[in-house]
C-alpha cells in the first residue's frame, strides 16, 4: 500500500466520522424539534432527504477512490454512530 492510498483511507475515515456526526446530530436536532413545529411530517421528511443527499453525495465522491475507501468511510460513519450512542446512553446503549 502506497502513501497516497493510505492517506486516502485516512481521509475517508475522517470524512465518514464527520459525516456520521453530522447525520446523527441532525437527526437528534430534528427529533428534538418535532413537537415545536406546526408540520412535523414536513420537518421529518425534509430533514431525512437533506441528510440522505449529503451522505450519498459524500459516498459518491469517495467512490472515485475505490471500494476500500468507501468501506473505510462507512466504518468512520458507524464509529461516529457508536460514539454518539455511547455518549448519550452510556456503555449499554
Amino acid at each position: 500500500m502506497t502513501t497516497t492510498e493510505l492517506s486516502r483511507l485516512v481521509v475517508a475515515l475522517v470524512a465518514g466520522g464527520l459525516l456520521g456526526a453530522g447525520y446523527f446530530g441532525g437527526l437528534y436536532l430534528t427529533v428534538k424539534r418535532v413537537g415545536q413545529v406546526s408540520s412535523p411530517q414536513l420537518l421529518l421528511i425534509a430533514s431525512f432527504l437533506f441528510r440522505l443527499l449529503v451522505v450519498l453525495g459524500v459516498f459518491y465522491l469517495l467512490s472515485a477512490w475505490g471500494a476500500l475507501s468507501m468501506m473505510t468511510g462507512m466504518g468512520g460513519f458507524l464509529i461516529a454512530r457508536l460514539a454518539w450512542l455511547r455518549s448519550r446512553y452510556g456503555r449499554g446503549g
